[in-house]
């Protein structure tokens, strides 16, 4: 009977040693497992929203002055988010929803996790990094941003709170001692439970050059505590980390080791009791003997409920109660396996299999998520959870990976039990034994459909506009460049079309914007409504639409005709009336279009084109229909460049005054008009009539106009000090850009008192158009410079906005007869009849009259006739250089 019990005892001890090694081991691999795919997880979805922030249109302008204000949304939605904002290639900050408190400029370049990005140029997880605005621990990931001609300019960057990465594994689910974190590639620590002031160091410890050289496995080491420990590692290609567990190798074999002494304490005690009282052995002794056989036969079958009985002789009792110990000490083992095993119940579903993908084991989170329960799916694959979207070659890379790395992670298509297809991140890791053979694989995955609306609400967001539902320019580019290639390899041409309607700033500005929005909505179904399927209406913002035709015809001719069609047919549509709430209201379109075929214009000229053509519809009197013409783009061109010469032109002074006189009776000079003239370095003189209609369209007047000013008092100051010219008067044309200044009363006192010019010799000349706006403001500022000594004309009268109203209350001192009534003042009685008209007005007014483009003595007798003594024009004088016309006024 001895024989057999030492060796039951012996064998027990044994196989329980082997099993709680074994099992430990695999619950220790499972643990750093769900570590590494809970993180990489977590990474991954910061890398889905990165790239899909990367792609709003705010971004990828890299525009400091124009900050997406879904910025500071996301942080105040993660709390563990240290930051979010968005770098340009340089590495200098554009926007940050977390300002730096000094309002410093920051710039990264330098920094290794920049420099990072910059090498690889895709989505990247830096080293750690102690952020200089959040002050934390961060890790930043990053996203490139891709601008409209799919090159990168930026990078939106997330500096992780490393905090984030804590599993928060409770105390007592691990042995005393334990220890788990994360190690970057090259040995950085990452993050750990403890000491964590080494973060962002590299540990000399022999266990930490282990974790980074092993990768993905287990291995024993002594660590920098001196504690040897058992590490579990599991490689995080995703993030470029490794995650690991250690625990002390004495809790792994401390239990083993003690049961075997304590084996072999019963065994010797059973041989040298079995010995001592082999002669007495009676019916006493035998019975509890194999009583605690039977026990231990029973612990041997896996029940570790019974105990050995304490009875019959002390030696016995003795026995009982140290095989007893040794049974409360295995079934405290296996509570502590199973406490760490807890960590696979987790909020995320998960699935063990064995090597040939055959179902072992799942978790409640996977019922709940799938429908499926522990019964339904245990010996089956996880052939039954597939969707049907992904084909064979998508699954046969998934294993490649595996099999190749260990993992593989990525978003997928799963079927619940209920047949409802739903997308989930799924993570898979290959379980291997000591020999690195696979013994089993664990799977992960939790459900993203919230995450898929949220991204389609990002994707909508910088795709679509908000008001009307339309694609918007960056959609509609990218559809723009798919509809040239595809236009490239069928030879057919499609057609831009640009449409801005007529007037609509007088709709928001007298019956508010709710109703201008309201009337762009419906302008944007009823251009729906005109195109076929396939073909493109997208809203570039305010008032402006774009219309893109595909497929129209091989034909110029026919795909022009074609287009003009629709054109006519979205005129029509828009010319209806629109019923905004309670009011009736009607709007008409300026429409452009432009044809292409291939990319023979790029994209930006092609829109380009449509709008020259709009604004020629524009210019034709609105509510029309233009299509581009080579002529406009020449006109245009030649435009810009001459803005860009007047502007080279202002900045180096090329411009210079001629004067023409101003004459009474017979030809004596009273005064004279400065004329400002533009010579150009290579044209030469150019015209006024070029140059000035473009310099108050650009505002360029403004510059210029100050400078004749300037100029003109610095010449009355000189004419002061020459006894034949002291008496002359300066008139000095003044747009209406410069009167309506705020400031141009005392621009002109300034000047007059800078060049010492005498004020009663300056004539201000202005134009009928300066009476259209705010005439109270134009009339206050009269007065002020005439108190001054300051004269007034007003010039070209009778050709614009005239009001005797207005003109009696403004401090004149001349009116001047406009050429175009001069010219033909003895061939058309009209013309004689209005310049008589003006004289006698004049004259009913107390003002003086003067007229000009005076070219012969015929026009300047019946002007004389008609009352009219003061002249100006080539019959006296063209306009002159200063010293000729100096010369000119002194020998009259």
């Amino acid at each position: 009977m001895s024989v057999p019990l030492v060796a039951t005892v012996g064998y027990v001890i044994y196989s329980d040693m082997q099993q709680t090694i074994a099992y430990t081991k695999t619950s220790l691999r499972t643990l750093a497992s769900t570590i590494a795919i809970n993180t990489g997880g977590r990474i991954a979805d910061k890398r889905q929203l990165l790239e899909r922030v990367a792609t709003r249109p705010l971004i990828r302008q890299i525009d400091p002055k124009k900050c997406d204000g879904i910025l500071k949304e996301l942080l105040i939605l993660n709390p563990y988010y240290a930051n979010i904002g968005y770098t340009d290639m340089a590495g200098q900050v554009i926007c940050s929803a977390v300002p730096h408190p000094d309002s410093k400029s920051i710039n990264f370049r330098k920094t290794p996790w920049f420099q990072k990005f910059l090498k690889e140029k895709r989505f990247t997880v830096g080293q750690p990094f102690f952020g200089p605005i959040s002050h934390k621990w961060v890790s930043v990931l990053s996203a490139p941003i891709w601008n409209e001609r799919h090159e990168m300019v930026g990078a939106v960057n997330l500096p992780l709170d490393l905090q984030v990465l804590d599993p928060r594994i409770p105390a007592h689910m691990l042995p005393a001692g334990s220890h788990y974190g994360f190690f970057s590639q090259d040995g950085m620590l990452v993050w750990r439970d403890s000491d964590q002031a080494a973060i962002g160091t590299r540990p000399k410890a022999d266990a930490a050059r282990q974790i980074v050289k092993t990768g993905n496995g287990e291995f024993e080491s002594q660590a920098a505590d001196g504690v040897t420990r058992y590490f579990s590692v599991v490689s995080m290609p995703e993030a470029g980390w490794i995650a690991y567990v250690g625990v002390p190798v004495s809790t792994i074999y401390a239990e083993a080791r003690q049961r075997t002494i304590t084996a072999t304490v019963i065994v010797l005690a059973v041989i040298v009791l079995l010995f001592v009282l082999a002669i007495t052995i009676a019916r006493r002794i035998a019975k509890p003997v194999a009583k605690l056989e039977r026990t231990a036969q029973a612990v041997q079958g896996g029940n570790f409920e019974v105990r050995a009985a304490t009875e019959g002789p002390s030696e016995i009792v003795a026995v009982a109660q140290e095989f007893n110990a040794m049974v409360d000490s295995q079934q405290r083992n296996i509570a502590q396996l199973r406490i760490a095993a807890a960590a696979f119940e987790s909020q995320e579903s998960m699935m063990v299999t064995d090597a040939n993908t055959v179902i072992l084991r799942i978790n409640r989170t996977f019922t709940e998520t799938t429908g499926y329960t522990s019964a339904e799916v245990i010996g089956q694959t996880p052939h039954l959870l597939q969707s049907g979207r992904h084909d064979a070659e998508f699954y046969r890379s998934m294993w490649k990976s595996i099999h190749r790395t260990g993992g593989w992670q990525g978003e997928i298509w799963g079927r619940r039990k209920n047949g409802e297809i739903y997308p989930k991140w799924l993570s898979i890791t290959a379980v291997k034994d000591d020999d690195h053979t696979v013994t089993h694989y664990i799977s992960t995955h939790f459900d993203i459909s919230e995450r898929k609306k949220a991204e389609e609400k990002i994707n909508e967001l910088a795709f679509f506009d908000q008001l009307t539902g339309l694609p918007n320019r960056t959609l509609l580019l990218d559809r723009l460049n798919l509809a040239m290639s595809t236009s490239t390899r069928s030879g057919s041409f499609g057609a831009l079309l640009l449409i801005d309607l007529d007037n609509f700033k007088t709709l928001n500005d007298t019956l508010g914007h709710d109703m201008g929005d309201l009337l762009l909505k419906q302008v944007a179904q009823r251009l729906s409504a005109c195109i076929r399927a396939g073909e493109t209406v997208a809203r570039l913002g305010g008032d402006e639409f774009v219309v893109m035709l595909s497929d129209l015809s091989t034909s110029e001719i026919d795909a022009a005709t074609r287009a003009k069609t629709v054109c006519e047919k979205i005129r029509s549509a828009l010319n209806q009336t629109y019923q905004l709430n309670s009011l009736v209201y009607h709007i008409t379109p300026s429409i452009g279009a432009s044809l292409f075929r291939g990319h023979l214009v790029s994209i930006d000229d092609l829109v380009k084109q449509a709008d020259l053509a709009m604004y020629k519809s524009k210019e034709s009197g609105r509510n029309a229909i233009h299509f581009f013409d080579p002529a406009m783009q020449a006109s245009v061109v030649a435009r810009a460049n001459l803005e860009t010469d007047l502007r080279r032109a202002i900045e180096e002074n090329q411009f210079l005054l001629h004067y023409q006189a101003q004459v009474v009776g017979a030809g004596r000079v009273t005064g004279a008009e400065a004329l400002v003239r533009w010579q150009h370095p290579q044209r030469g003189l150019v015209s006024p009539a070029e140059f000035i209609p473009l310099a108050e369209e650009t505002r360029l007047i403004l510059p210029l106009g100050l400078w004749v000013l300037e100029t003109a008092c610095t010449q009355l100051a000189v004419w002061a000090g020459q006894p034949r010219m002291a008496d002359l008067t300066l008139a000095v044309n003044v747009s209406a850009h410069q009167f309506r200044q705020a400031d141009f009363v005392d621009q002109v006192l300034s000047t007059l008192k800078n060049t010492g010019a005498n004020p009663h010799r300056l004539k201000l000349e202005l134009t009928e158009s300066l009476l259209v706006d705010n005439v109270q403001d134009i009339i206050e500022k009269m007065f002020a410079l005439k108190a001054k000594g300051v004269g007034f004309s007003l010039d070209d009268f009778g050709t614009g906005y005239s009001s005797l109203s207005y003109l009696k209350r403004m401090p004149l001192d001349h009116l001047k007869i406009d050429q175009s009534f001069v010219r033909d003042v003895l061939s058309d009685p009209n013309d004689a009849a209005i310049a008589r008209t003006i004289v006698a007005l004049a004259q009913n007014l107390g003002l003086g009259v003067i007229a000009e483009g005076v070219e012969t003595e015929a026009q300047q007798e019946f002007l004389a006739s008609a009352g009219c003594h003061a002249y100006q024009g080539y019959f006296f004088s063209r306009p002159l250089p200063i010293d000729d016309f100096e010369e000119f006024a002194q020998r009259l």
